[in-house]
């Protein structure tokens, strides 16, 4: 799907079709800030789990269960504070996460983990990794625009996953 407009989105919206939402916000995405890898990621209070629902490399970072939650700073900041982290280099993304080593063996250097709000908390992640230096103190606001459709697709999935049954 190249280009949606408006009117179809909110279709796909209201028919619970989350994949050509998504498929979407990746293009736009690229489009505004570039990446290799783009993830969403959701947290599952009961089992106190971050669940992957979207990937543009599902190969490498399939949908599912992916990170645990536990008290950190990253933690705070994207779900407490609800702010952005951008990490331009390895040393940076180390501050934020000290015993990821994910980045080993590839040319990515640089993340944004920007916090997707609504009703007052965190209801999802965007997750962009690129290159070093790739990401800087301007990106979260070139991604700002972009939340209310991922709101659109995490809320279409929520619903699909609600009413087929699946955690």
């Amino acid at each position: 799907m190249d280009r949606l407009e408006y009117p179809a989105v909110l279709g796909h919206a209201a028919a619970g079709a989350h994949e050509p939402l998504f498929a979407l916000l990746a293009d736009r995405l690229a489009a505004r800030v570039g990446y290799e890898l783009f993830t969403v990621l959701v947290a599952d209070p009961s089992e106190q789990q971050l669940r992957r629902i979207f990937s543009t490399d599902e190969a490498a970072y399939p949908l599912g269960p992916a990170d645990k939650v536990e008290p950190s700073a990253w933690f705070e900041q994207l779900f407490v504070r609800r702010q952005p982290i951008v990490a331009g280099n390895r040393a940076e993304i180390a501050q934020w996460l000290p015993d990821y080593d994910g980045f080993d063996g590839t040319a990515t250097g640089s993340l944004i983990n920007y916090p997707v709000v609504a009703d007052d908390r965190t209801i999802a992640i965007l997750n962009l990794t690129d290159r070093a230096g790739r990401y800087g103190p301007e990106a979260p606001a070139r991604l700002a625009s972009e939340t209310g459709l991922c709101a659109m697709a995490v809320s279409a999935f929520l619903a699909q996953t609600m009413k087929s049954g699946e955690a």
